[in-house]
């Protein structure tokens, strides 16, 4: 289930910041480093041709900084869809240095947050293999194998969460503010206990303040 607001029973269990944990960030340029270099390689083999007319490069060179930019809106206006459709919550987009996100104020389960972060991956992965079969060849292939590779190299983030994911317990919340993911799980009952214990002793120790008034 989604919730538009964290659950009493929810605490605290981790947070994946892609921009300010350097370890993390880290493993995912490593991660779309080899995904480019393997996809290149894989690209070299299904076709090296670069024919065309002289002023076909030109053409397909603008195609592809277009489709570039096209693609990276249509990538989070993925991740906003499915979130918004999850559940109705706010849906923030915006740039946080060179990287675009979409990010919500809802908290997500654990399946549903997976599908979000892949949805864009799977998406255009499809679309852009169904349009290399019928452009398989010559500088149109590259445009679109360009294209793909920016599609799962730049998706390495979202394999790095969905991966994280997996590792954590079944019942847990994510809010994804798309700058930073934090992860809640459900108390035990001796965390619940402990809260309540503490919640108390605060109390007495505020009936215990006297005013010098």
């Amino acid at each position: 289930m989604c919730h538009k607001e964290l659950p009493e029973n929810y605490i605290f269990h981790d947070k994946i910041d892609l921009k300010n944990n350097k370890k993390q960030f880290w493993i995912v340029q490593g991660i779309s480093l080899v995904i480019l270099v393997v996809m290149l390689v894989a690209g070299y083999f299904i076709d090296f041709s670069f024919t065309g007319n002289s002023y076909e490069p030109f053409i397909a060179l603008a195609v592809l900084i277009v489709g570039f930019v096209v693609y990276i809106i249509l990538h989070e206006a993925v991740h906003g869809l499915f979130m918004y459709a999850f559940l109705k919550a706010k849906i923030n987009f915006g740039f946080c240095g060179w990287a675009a996100y979409a990010g919500s104020t809802g908290y997500y389960d654990k399946k549903r947050y997976i599908v979000i972060a892949l949805a864009p991956l799977i998406t255009f992965g499809v679309i852009f293999a169904v349009l290399n079969v019928f452009f398989h060849s010559g500088m149109w292939f590259w445009v679109i194998w360009v294209l793909q590779i920016a599609n799962v190299s730049g998706a390495s983030g979202d394999m790095f969460c969905t991966y994280k994911m997996l590792t954590y317990p079944k019942n847990i919340l994510v809010r994804d503010t798309g700058i930073e993911m934090t992860v809640y799980r459900v108390a035990t009952e001796e965390e619940l206990n402990a809260m309540k214990n503490a919640d108390t002793e605060n109390g007495d120790c505020d009936d215990g303040v006297k005013s010098d008034d």
